[in-house]
């Protein structure tokens, strides 16, 4: 991800939101105050650069469409975990679903974090987002009640 992705993804990031609002709540994009709605999403400008700063999010790019995002970084000391990835948001547009660019996003996060020398990841995912619950799954994720996702970077049966 790079700093001229902003808009593009910006508008990916907001449009797969409301969509997810659409399933989901009953109150319409509209009736949301405007600022609320600026500051939603891994994407909005008071989130952006810690995000672009990790070298853990990333883009699915061709020909200068961006078809895909994640958003992660590195935390430091949380629990008993020296280095976590922390992956906040991931999306792919919906006209190129189920073609593995989620996958291959969260694959090279988890690679890049690794590198970096993360122990753990964990993943935010929406309970009722079932796409999301089994691609985590095939990755091999851990799935807790509280519908977080969390894998062993340090396993050595993990290939990524």
């Amino acid at each position: 991800m790079k700093l001229k992705d902003i808009k593009k993804v910006r508008e990916l990031e907001i449009s797969l939101i409301k969509e997810y609002f659409s399933k989901t709540l009953e109150n319409k994009w509209e009736d949301f105050p405007e600022e609320w709605k600026n500051n939603l999403g891994a994407s909005s400008p008071n989130h952006f650069q810690a995000y672009l700063d990790s070298g853990l999010s990333f883009v699915a790019e061709e020909d200068g469409e961006i078809y895909g995002f994640i958003f992660a970084q590195m935390l430091h000391h949380i629990a008993d975990v020296s280095n976590l990835v922390w992956i906040e948001n991931m999306g792919v547009d919906p006209m190129v679903r189920r073609m593995e660019i989620g996958y291959r996003l969260l694959r090279e996060t988890l690679r890049a974090g690794r590198e970096m020398g993360a122990e753990v990841a964990h993943s935010m995912i929406q309970p009722n987002n079932a796409p999301s619950i089994m691609l985590h799954k095939k990755i091999g994720f851990f799935m807790d009640a509280r519908q977080v996702a969390l894998i062993d970077l340090q396993d050595p049966k993990l290939i990524l």
